[in-house]
């Protein structure tokens, strides 16, 4: 155990290298089904790029958010749909494993106030869960 040091005192300098702190682990989200990787946490879209009324994405089971990144998943041919926020142009996401429906990839939206959707990931967070262990 060692005693604090005095005010004023110089520390010896240690040889030994100092260790840096390691970089935040991305928490992965996994299909609930079949325990596929899909995206992790850090792929969510930044609040900054959202405005301030389209915060509350629903999907078709419940809650939905936007992500920049996706893996393991298949897309269907683009379709246009009508939403409550206006046509948009978009291919449904479902897992490459098991084929559960995951979301939709937003290709196009046709109002201009909804163009900085485009080309983001809209998954349905009752679909997915987060893996605790890892990757």
């Amino acid at each position: 155990r060692r005693l604090p040091s005095l005010p004023g005192a110089v520390r010896p300098q240690s040889h030994q290298p100092q260790a840096r702190p390691l970089p935040p682990i991305p928490r992965p989200l996994v299909c609930k089904r079949c325990k596929s990787y899909v995206t992790c946490i850090s792929s969510l879209l930044p609040l900054s790029k959202i405005p301030a009324r389209s915060r509350a994405f629903r999907g078709f089971n419940g809650k939905a958010s936007l992500f920049t990144e996706i893996h393991h998943v298949n897309l269907s041919r683009p379709t246009v749909h009508l939403m409550n926020t206006g046509a948009h142009t978009m291919e449904e996401i479902s897992c490459s494993t098991c084929h559960t429906y995951l979301g939709w990839h937003i290709v196009r939206a046709h109002s201009s106030s909804e163009r900085w959707k485009e080309g983001h990931f809209l998954l349905e967070l009752e679909n997915l869960t987060a893996k605790m262990d890892g990757v």
